[in-house]
């Protein structure tokens, strides 16, 4: 068993689809999984404060929930400030999958770690506010910096590959979601549904918008920094 585990762990290939899997389906049962997509949704919340900061914006609050949902409360003068807070989270998400993935090819996935912690401290900083936020803010900061602290060289690999496959596959999934929501009730399509009361448009067409680019994202990483899969039998 202990020699089998060496030889799956020894084919980077394998390991990478393997974990690929593990992004898909683990993340879609309850409470693990939900655990582990709330890493998009901190990407997601965290480009919105970011935002308001470089709009000269103010950040009320950030919630983290349970249900793998997120919001991030600001206040913005003017109709640019706010379509530039609100646009931001999805588009972010996917750009942040795509650096994580060069990243993680070019073998620096303790990087990868450092820019998870790094954006995870900040939001508590800034204004995370609710209870499950919160725990799962300090939760996942603790996974992050016992990874750094033991120096595993392993246990760093599998953690940045589960991590970023999370972060890419989810801002696709979410933005998918996302059109739903906009065709069955827009008032439900939240990033969409204040894009439309900003400017018009209606919320499927942004929910479109941000398929698309997630979408391209998504073929992007897979063209230039997916493994080879005849890595696997090899």
């Amino acid at each position: 068993m202990k020699e089998l585990l060496q030889n799956i762990l020894a084919n980077q290939s394998l390991v990478f689809y393997l974990l690929l899997a593990v992004a898909l389906l683990l993340t879609r049962i309850p409470v693990a999984g939900k655990y582990f997509r709330s890493v998009n949704t901190m990407i997601h919340e965290a480009a919105h404060a970011f935002m308001t900061l470089a709009v000269s914006g103010q950040i009320i609050s950030i919630n983290l929930f349970a249900d793998t949902s997120g919001s991030t409360v600001t206040k913005a003068k003017g109709k640019f400030a706010q379509f530039m807070i609100a646009i931001a989270g999805y588009p972010f998400s996917a750009l942040m999958g795509l650096l994580l993935m060069f990243l993680l090819s070019n073998g620096n996935e303790l990087y990868i770690l450092f820019v998870l912690l790094s954006v995870v401290l900040i939001l508590m900083v800034l204004s995370i506010r609710n209870a499950y936020g919160l725990f799962w803010a300090i939760s996942f900061a603790l996974i992050n910096l016992l990874l750094v602290y033991f120096d595993n060289k392993i246990a760093i690999n599998l953690a940045a590959t589960f991590f970023t496959l999370i972060i890419l596959t989810d801002s696709l999934v979410s933005a998918l979601v996302l059109f739903v929501l906009s065709v069955r009730d827009k008032k439900k399509a939240g990033d969409a549904t204040n894009l439309q009361k900003i400017t018009g448009i209606p919320a499927a067409a942004w929910a479109i918008l941000f398929s698309a680019f997630s979408a391209f994202m998504v073929y992007l990483s897979v063209i230039q920094y997916f493994p080879a899969i005849k890595g696997i039998f090899s």
